[in-house]
């Protein structure tokens, strides 16, 4: 164990043990939690070593995924592991894998969609991994505007089939994951046709496979091919001709065809596309666990990395984390981590009421939840992945290593601000929904309980902050009413020029804010901002009595971040005149104050995780900080540098061999030009 990094675990200022409860959700929540991790202690369980990911190939990667996933739903069948656990596990395996897709997509698209009649069908198949599915939406041609998919389900009246096709190359549906290879089946999003009238994007199941897993007659797949990140997982495409499926695997939850081809609608359009809402709630609560992986292998290695003195008459060379400047990288990714944890329970909460409301026929937090997670998804999504390219940057050279397993979190954590909906896209979404609350607010019209301080929106514009010192300014009323202030009068402003440019726009109002998609976007932001600081103090204040000794650094990350946000949007806060220029200044040294408290437990709120070396799969973030040495180790394992053991020179007989003794020039006339 490395002394550097016991002297730091012994200079913790709260119980880690008491954070890692925190993180888990209680002592019972916490010892289940470590039983789960038990269950991939590779000792036991070879077929979970990550060690040489790095050196097999994608085939062989893919596979050694799908023998990872079979032991774990025999784990889930053994111990009827429920949802919140199941994905826990899978999380804490260091790599994705396809049970995503089926368990969190394909499935929750069955349960939100289909008939009782249909559930009673399908469902025990698919919980029983009898049928394997995935989530066909993308296409080839169009990805976020749903209402241009070209993929056609026609109704054949004298089969009582649907005809399933292609009609155009980028009709094909591409991006799926799990679709090239894993997949049986597919929630497959396609035009409704019947006698030739078009009734818009529907759920189809669709099986893609039958004897022997190959491919159905009249259906193309395949694999993508290699990406960013993300390549043990098998994102496909597939294209169809003429494909026939039963009547009955429209998913009928909500729009119906009878047998006579009766078209009915359902009571809310957009209820069908639920699914996309979970994903992106999922994605926001998991948000914190993959930074918290970057930054426990970086705050290890910054302990154990020395670099420079500052003195002559000191010959020592200093711990990294102790720079100033290296602290405010990552200490805002801290800020980052512990915000969000607050932000994803409450969204998962939020969609959890959604979900029983539309359960029960009640469509009223539609609107919002679906605005309120575009908004969050992308806002999270973009931070995290800031944080986790600044955080390489910070690890210098080992960084940039695959043995470091920081690239390969950023890999596969680069999509998300991607899929669940393009990013700029959802700002846009969320941008309406904000737009049209102000108008209603502006006109005496009924507002979305999450904007009812709207209605107040004149007295919200008029307010200056009163603060004058750093703990006025960073009480959790006054960083709500800061951020309220913010967003509303960006709103405001955004609507004042809508009005005004409408008046001249050829496509009036609705044509003026293609002029303003940035205007729209910056509200989107600060609106989401404001979600995530109202969130994170109400749920830090909520804890206070049962983990009272982590409050104290937990607060102290709620204000690093609000503080980071208000100094990156400080010319718009200027400008507006709600802060003059020594509340910036308070709030600038207040930042510098904030690393030095949270310096000495920077280890304690990485440990609390609770990670093992497998997860993280890194050389530099080993808990015992044996860094050089594994390294060093790693490096030898390379097949290119085992190949030169056994005295095979890659490269020098194909070859060096001919530059170094010239036989490449022979039979060449030299001339000059």
């Amino acid at each position: 164990m490395s002394s550097d990094l016991s002297r730091e675990r012994s200079g913790v200022s709260f119980p880690v043990e008491e954070l890692t409860q925190f993180i888990f959700g209680g002592p019972e929540e916490t010892k289940k939690k470590r039983w789960l991790l038990s269950l991939l202690d590779v000792n036991k369980n070879p077929v979970f070593k990550n060690e040489d990911r790095n050196f097999i190939s994608r085939d062989k990667h893919y596979v050694r995924t799908l023998e990872k996933l079979r032991k774990l739903i025999q784990y889930k069948k053994q111990y009827n592991i429920e949802r919140e656990d199941w994905i826990f596990l899978l999380l804490s395996t260091g790599e994705s894998l396809q049970a995503i897709m089926h368990d969190f997509l394909f499935i929750p698209t069955l349960e939100g969609q289909m008939s009782q009649e249909q559930l009673e069908k399908w469902l025990p198949l698919a919980k029983d991994y009898a049928i394997f599915g995935c989530y066909a939406q993308t296409e080839l041609g169009h990805g976020s505007n749903i209402r241009r998919l070209e993929t056609t389900a026609t109704y054949i009246h004298e089969t009582d089939e649907f005809d399933i096709h292609s009609p155009t190359l980028t009709s094909t549906k591409w991006w799926p994951g799990a679709i090239a290879r894993t997949s049986t089946h597919a929630a497959l999003f396609a035009r409704l046709i019947i006698d030739g009238k078009d009734y818009g994007v529907h759920p189809f199941l669709v099986q893609l496979r039958g004897e022997n897993h190959k491919p159905l007659p009249g259906i193309d797949i395949g694999d993508v091919g290699p990406k960013y990140g993300y390549n043990n997982i098998d994102n496909g495409f597939v294209r169809f001709t003429h494909v026939r499926i039963p009547r009955d695997q429209m998913l009928m939850k909500f729009s119906k065809v009878s047998r006579d081809g009766t078209y009915s609608t359902p009571p809310y359009t957009k209820a069908a596309y639920g699914t996309l809402v979970a994903g992106r709630a999922d994605i926001i609560e998991q948000t914190s666990f993959y930074l918290a992986k970057v930054l426990c292998i970086a705050i290890r290695y910054s302990i154990i990395r020395k670099q420079g003195n500052d003195t002559k008459n000191n010959p020592n060379e200093l711990t990294v984390l102790d720079y100033q400047y290296l602290q405010h990288r990552l200490f805002y990714g801290l800020s980052i981590i512990y915000t969000f944890t607050f932000i994803g329970r409450w969204m998962r909460d939020l969609y959890e009421i959604n979900k029983k409301k539309v359960e029960e026929g009640d469509i009223s937090l539609m609107a919002d939840v679906h605005a309120i997670s575009s908004g969050l998804k992308s806002l999270c999504t973009n931070l995290v992945m800031e944080s986790m390219n600044d955080t390489l940057f910070a690890c210098g050279g080992h960084g940039y290593s695959h043995f470091s397993g920081i690239p390969s979190v950023v890999e596969t954590c680069a999509q998300n601000p991607i899929v669940e909906g393009d990013n700029t896209i959802l700002y846009l979404q969320t941008g309406r929904y904000l737009i049209k609350a102000f108008e209603n607010a502006k006109n005496g019209r009924s507002t979305p309980a999450t904007l009812s301080y709207l209605k107040d929106y004149s007295r919200i514009l008029s307010e200056r902050s009163q603060a004058t010192t750093w703990e006025e300014l960073t009480d959790p009323n006054e960083q709500i009413k800061a951020l309220t202030h913010h967003h509303t009068q960006l709103l405001a402003k955004l609507i004042s020029n809508l009005e005004k440019s409408s008046r001249t726009h050829p496509q009036g109002y609705e044509g003026a804010k293609s002029d303003y998609m940035i205007d729209i976007i910056n509200v989107s932001r600060a609106f989401s901002y404001k979600i995530i600081i109202t969130s994170a103090n109400e749920g830090l204040e909520s804890i206070k009595s049962t983990y009272p000794n982590i409050y104290p650094i937990l607060r102290i990350l709620i204000n690093l971040f609000y503080s980071n946000t208000i100094i990156k949007y400080s010319g718009e806060f200027l400008l507006d005149n709600y802060f003059n220029s020594k509340h910036i200044e308070i709030f600038e040294f207040g930042i510098k104050n904030c690393l030095k408290k949270i310096r000495p437990d920077a280890i304690g709120l990485v440990d609390a995780w609770e990670f093992s070396d497998n997860v993280l799969n890194s050389a530099i973030g080993r808990y015992d900080g044996n860094v050089y040495e594994t390294l060093y180790n790693w490096a030898k394992l390379d097949p290119l540098n085992l190949a030169q053991e056994r005295g095979e020179y890659v490269g020098y007989n194909e070859v060096m061999k001919s530059i170094y003794n010239g036989d490449y020039l022979k039979g060449i006339n030299k001339s000059k030009l």
